[in-house]
């Protein structure tokens, strides 16, 4: 049994809550289920408030793990993510999740233990300034200065993060307030204010749908949920819009549909490219035009444009914006619908029209649906084809000079990852989680593995490597009836790669493929264009990562032949746990082939 510190008033029922427990009382409150957190001495009461709470503490083995965690919760669950840190040193390394978080426009609150104020400005052991580190790349800083508005901030910043754009929320916390008895209480969540969009801005972008020859609807952001994903996939079949996911964040619509045409950013196909450039009408839906889905804005500047999100000041949008519907992804697609009956008619696979089929909604302009113009089933067909693995003597698109470039061959004792990942095609179940973090693998699981609808992919669109294995551990923790798959390079992995052992500790079930090439992938096909034959720190000499990942506690495999791949990942798939496949690759080739 726990002994109880006799000087902590919280201990006693009778007593107030400490500013430490009713921050954890308030966070309940919230909805809040997780903390991401590696423990420090300066929020002991918070963690001490935890021992009785309903939230589960996850211990991380480092911050930027726990924080990118929590940004994976925040996007798949709408709820800001919780990450608890320490002072400078766990501040310091929980900061590449905040700029995740900021760039992605994710919701996240993280906890900062501080020294006790008295001590501020003295330069004391672990000392920072808050504010003056992440004013820059949060929505809000806040700081813990009153015991008796402990619930008052923490609802604050749960508020802050979830309204207009989402983004992080800095909390700091000093020492001695959080021991501090409180008069306060525990305070109901606030309501978003989101409106829906006005009759006349639905009535506006239909007649915009109406006129235009090519109309696109561009997916992406966080505000969404399985409902919204079925019901954007049905009002963009039946007004004969095709879709496009924006970078890494492009699981808002199952791709399987039959106007789904791609994805856009870093190793976009080319007919999505070709889709999004010759498009008249522009729909973005919670997201906007930036430099990486236009090719450094090279692409599709001059169409026609409407920005639909809950961000009023379109936060990052570049080009021209002749329509801007402020509200919520969710809000908007319920408008689009009315519940009062079957809808008359649907889509079918094909394009053409079936017969009226029975629901519980349908779409409330009325509006018979259209056919999939000519357009959209070419571009279909073309995507179809680039979703298969070309196998054999094809060259790859980030090759680099040196034997066995393209070649195809694993006769040297390399994987082609093409082939594996006809194999992870064929064995993953629908209803899998993807992670990734950043480099050129990532390509092989963002054309190969269709997604079929919110939430199904977790990537980085800041372009942080190591994300992928937190994500993971996340993902598995939300939704435990879930299959995860993280694919990672073997410089991505190494980022984060001590999290299999939380992943261990807490029974999550994933599975990890390791593209090991021994280099720095992406880096190097940047040196091969602008330094050819002068590579330079982009080598690796790499780990036995089937043994860490056992010596984490979890399955850990190596392949060296490409025929040996199935049977490794059907092991790794059945095991209850961590597994890690490790594939000995060729670092001449360091992307899907074309």
């Amino acid at each position: 049994m726990r002994q109880k510190n006799d000087k902590h008033e919280a201990m006693d029922n009778s007593a107030p809550l400490s500013a430490g427990h009713l921050l954890v009382k308030e966070l309940e409150a919230h909805g809040v289920q997780r903390s991401y957190l590696v423990p420090g001495e300066s929020y002991l009461d918070v963690l001490d408030g935890l021992h009785d709470s309903t939230i589960t503490p996850i211990v991380c083995r480092q911050e930027g793990g726990a924080g990118y965690m929590a940004v994976a919760e925040g996007r798949m669950t709408g709820v800001p993510g919780i990450a608890m840190v320490t002072r400078g040193p766990g501040a310091s390394n929980v900061m590449v999740s905040i700029h995740t978080a900021f760039q992605d426009a994710t919701p996240l609150v993280v906890f900062v233990g501080l020294i006790p104020t008295a001590q501020r400005g003295r330069e004391s052991f672990q000392e920072f300034d808050l504010s003056g580190w992440f004013s820059t790349t949060t929505k809000k800083v806040l700081t813990l200065d009153d015991p008796d508005k402990a619930a008052e901030v923490v609802a604050d910043a749960m508020h802050t993060a979830v309204t207009g754009r989402p983004g992080p929320v800095v909390v700091g916390l000093p020492e001695e307030i959080l021991v501090k008895a409180s008069s306060g209480t525990v305070l109901p969540p606030r309501t978003h204010g989101s409106a829906a969009p006005y009759a006349g801005d639905v009535t506006e972008l239909r007649a915009r749908i109406l006129q235009a020859d090519r109309p696109v609807l561009i997916i992406g952001g966080e505000d969404w949920s399985p409902v919204t994903s079925r019901r954007i996939a049905q009002w963009s079949r039946d007004r004969g819009l095709g879709v496009i996911g924006t970078f890494r964040a492009y699981d808002g619509v199952d791709h399987d549909s039959p106007n789904f045409l791609g994805i856009l950013g870093f190793g976009a196909s080319e007919v999505a490219k070709r889709t999004f450039a010759e498009a008249d009408l522009h729909i973005f839906l919670g997201c906007v035009r930036t430099d990486v889905a236009t090719n450094g804005f090279t692409i599709g500047t001059d169409a026609k444009t409407v920005v639909i999100g809950p961000d009023a000041d379109a936060h990052g949008h570049f080009g021209s914006l002749d329509q801007h519907i402020v509200t919520p992804v969710n809000r908007f697609a319920q408008a689009l619908f009315t519940e009062d009956g079957a809808r008359a008619y649907s889509v079918s696979s094909d394009g053409s029209i079936d017969e009226p089929a029975t629901g519980d909604e349908h779409l409330a302009d009325n509006d018979e649906p259209v056919p999939l113009p000519e357009w959209i089933r070419d571009a279909r067909s073309e995507l179809e084809e680039w979703r298969v693995p070309v196998t054999g003597g094809a060259t790859s698109a980030n090759s680099g000079s040196g034997a066995g470039s393209g070649s195809g061959d694993d006769g040297d004792g390399f994987v082609d990852m093409d082939e594996a990942f006809v194999h992870v095609k064929e064995l993953l179940p629908d209803n899998a989680i993807i992670t990734y973090g950043a480099g050129n693998f990532s390509g092989w699981a963002t054309r190969f593995l269709p997604t079929h609808g919110f939430p199904s992919a977790l990537g980085p669109r800041n372009g942080s490597m190591g994300f992928g294995l937190p994500a993971a551990v996340a993902a598995g923790l939300v939704h435990p009836e879930r299959p995860v798959f993280c694919i990672a390079g073997d410089g991505d992995f190494l980022m984060n790669g001590q999290e299999l052992a939380t992943a261990a500790q807490y029974g999550v079930n994933l599975t990890v493929v390791v593209n090991d090439n021994s280099v720095y992938g992406t880096i190097l096909g940047h040196q091969d264009r602008e330094y050819p034959g002068r590579a330079t720190g982009t080598s690796l000499s790499s780990p036995d990562f089937a043994a860490l990942a056992t010596a984490f506690g979890g399955m850990g495999l190596t392949v060296e032949r490409t025929e040996d791949f199935r049977d490794a990942f059907e092991k790794a798939l059945a095991h209850k746990g961590p597994a890690l496949v490790r594939c000995l690759t060729d670092p001449a080739i360091r992307g899907a082939r074309v």
